[in-house]
Parts: C-alpha cells; sequence; structure tokens
C-alpha cells in the first residue's frame, strides 16, 4: 500500500485534519510547543509500509502568525548571518539557511513543529561543526514521529519565512545527513521534500521526496496534486485523499548502510517545475557530489501556477524500530543554482 492506511491512524489520533488555520491543542516531547496551523498529513514519502499502531499522539506545529526570520549570529562559529539565515558572505544565489544553531525554541522559530512523542528535537553538540542540528528519532512500535518544515518565498503564513516575496519554479537543495554511531544499515524512510504548496492551507501541489529504500539506496519519489489544472488536496489529509505519485526511482549506492554510520554525507536535490501546460519538468538527487537519480520530461502540475517551490520539509516516517535509531541533519541550504557540497 501507498502509506494511506498508516496515515490515516495517525490522523484520527494526532487529529491532523483541522479546519484551516484552527488551533490543535496539543504538548509536544521536542524542544517546544505550539498551536498547529492548516496542516497537511503529507509531510513525506511513499513507499510501502505496513500499518503500525502509533503508540503516542503528542503534537505541536508552527502556527500562523507575522513572518519573524531567525537571524542574527551563528551560536557556533559567531559569524553574523543575513536575514535569510545565511552567511554574509554566502552566493547572491542562496535564498534560505538553517544551520539550527540559533534555534532555542523549535515551534516557535521554525515554520513548522508538528512533532509526535520524541520524533525529532534540536540538539546541542551534534552538528557538522559541533553546533545544533536537528535529530529525527525512528521510535520503536511508530510509524509516523511527525515532520517539520521550513518556509521561503511567497505561501503560506508561518514564523521565519525567508525570502517572502520570492517566487521560484527551479531550486536546488543541499544539506548534510548523518545516522548515528549505532546505525545498523536499514531502511531509513523519509529524508527531505522540495514542496510546492498553495498559500491558503499548505496543501501540497508538488513534491520531489527523497527517502530510502530496502536497498539502503536513496529512493526519490515525484507526487502531484494537480489534476486538469485544478489543485485536489486541500492541506488536511493530502496523503489519503489526493496526492499522488508520478514517478520514482532509485540510485545506485548504499547510503543508509552500516558502513556510513556516524559519516556525514552531502545531500543536494533539484526540483524544476514543468512549464504550465508541458512536461518538461526536472528531478536530480546527488550523494556526496555523486548523480543517483536523474528524471526528465515530468509533468509535475499541468497547467496550476498559482504558487512556486515554497517549502523544505523533514518527515519522520518508516518502518518501526526495535530500539530507537536517530539521523541528524544540519546546514540546510536552498538556491536558484546548484551549491554543492563544499
Amino acid at each position: 500500500m501507498i502509506r494511506s492506511a498508516a496515515i490515516a491512524l495517525v490522523c484520527s489520533l494526532l487529529a491532523c485534519g483541522t479546519s484551516e488555520g484552527a488551533p490543535a491543542d496539543a504538548t509536544s516531547t521536542g524542544t517546544s510547543v505550539s498551536t498547529s496551523q492548516g496542516d497537511d498529513v503529507g509531510a513525506s514519502s511513499s513507499a510501502a509500509h505496513d500499518s503500525t499502531t502509533q503508540t503516542s499522539a503528542d503534537t505541536s506545529s508552527g502556527a500562523a502568525g507575522t513572518s519573524t526570520t531567525v537571524a542574527g549570529t551563528s551560536t557556533t562559529t559567531g559569524d553574523p548571518l543575513d536575514e535569510q539565515g545565511c552567511p554574509i558572505d554566502a552566493p547572491p544565489s542562496w535564498i534560505a539557511c538553517e544551520s539550527f544553531d540559533a534555534i532555542t525554541d523549535a515551534a516557535s522559530q521554525l515554520s513548522q513543529w508538528n512533532v509526535n512523542a520524541d520524533g525529532f528535537a534540536v540538539e546541542p553538540e551534534v552538528g557538522v561543526s559541533g553546533g545544533q542540528a536537528l535529530r529525527v528519532r525512528l521510535q520503536p512500535g511508530v510509524m509516523f514521529g511527525g515532520w517539520v518544515t521550513l518556509r521561503f518565498g511567497d505561501g503560506p503564513d508561518a514564523p521565519s519565512i525567508d525570502s517572502p516575496d520570492g517566487r521560484w519554479d527551479e531550486l536546488w537543495l543541499r544539506y548534510r545527513l548523518r545516522t548515528g554511531a549505532d546505525w545498523p544499515g536499514r531502511q531509513i524512510g523519509d529524508v527531505g521534500e522540495l514542496i510546492a504548496m498553495n498559500g491558503a492551507n499548505w496543501a501540497i501541489a508538488a513534491d520531489l521526496n527523497v527517502q530510502g529504500d530496502g536497498g539502503m539506496r536513496v529512493h526519490p519519489f515525484g507526487w502531484t496534486c494537480i489534476f486538469d489544472g485544478v489543485q485536489v488536496c486541500d492541506g488536511m489529509n493530502d496523503w489519503t485523499s489526493g496526492v499522488v505519485p508520478i514517478w520514482n526511482t532509485a540510485g545506485t549506492t548504499q547510503v543508509f548502510d552500516a558502513t556510513h554510520a556516524g559519516t556525514w554525507q552531502c545531500f543536494e536535490a533539484h526540483l524544476r517545475l514543468n512549464t504550465p501546460g508541458q512536461s518538461d519538468g526536472e528531478a536530480h538527487v546527488w550523494i556526496d557530489d555523486v548523480l543517483e537519480v536523474e528524471q526528465l520530461g515530468i509533468d509535475w502540475r499541468g497547467t496550476w501556477d498559482d504558487f512556486g517551490i515554497n517549502a523544505v520539509r523533514f518527515t519522520n516516517y518508516a518502518d518501526p524500530v526495535d530500539a530507537p535509531l536517530d539521523f541528524f541533519v544540519d546546514d540546510v541550504v536552498v538556491a536558484t543554482a546548484r551549491v554543492g557540497c563544499d
């Protein structure tokens, strides 16, 4: 199955089908708590998983409100940052950055913080340079641990929107990922998404979803929720009632095996939305500068062009584990040109 049964179960527990902008009271075991905001349940990928009972339903999510960019100084290096959270000497192509070093209250400083049990936290001394990083924890008996969304450009209102007036139909994403030192070599689940969504209710239009497969390779999926030029998803239960896969393909290199445990790897994704009415969209994924996936001729959105690419999402969705397993995300950059790993 394509996870719809599991997500439907999770939604019933998390009350994620709240109406547009309606708050859902919750207590999070992550770093902080806030109210939910018109969340789509789709924060993630695709692959077939067996339905599993959710063990907890504590959630919190970045609430709609005034955009407040997290900027200032990196707590690790002391280097000044621009108002997009990027180093002041970053290339002009960098439109959004997140090192997590300035995060003291994730639910209020990140655009969406929707956490089930201990699915996410921002932790010190685990980052690429010894600073903070986003920790994602796979939990025993839990298939869906929530999601964290970083927002940029024109789209849904949220805290910390980088480049809020921007509109892009083609972007590159770079981030670094490290599995824990005890990672046994196994299917990891979702590890990152580039999304185009509408501005009214966070409904997904197009989604490049990077995940791992049973061969411990990177295995992205492409998803759409546009049919006959109309966005069908409503931002409430997108993954159970609207968004559908339009392609998937696997890389060739094992990147989630035990050999790579405890090692930072550089992930890059490129999404080019199709010209409305044409099938000329693209998707690429690189790991440590090696091209693992190339998909051309994609019809991501039909004739729909209400919004461009405007979100990065990290989702905790994977086959349940016997004992907790962590992976870490850091050094996130979204840009109008390929960022690279240097």
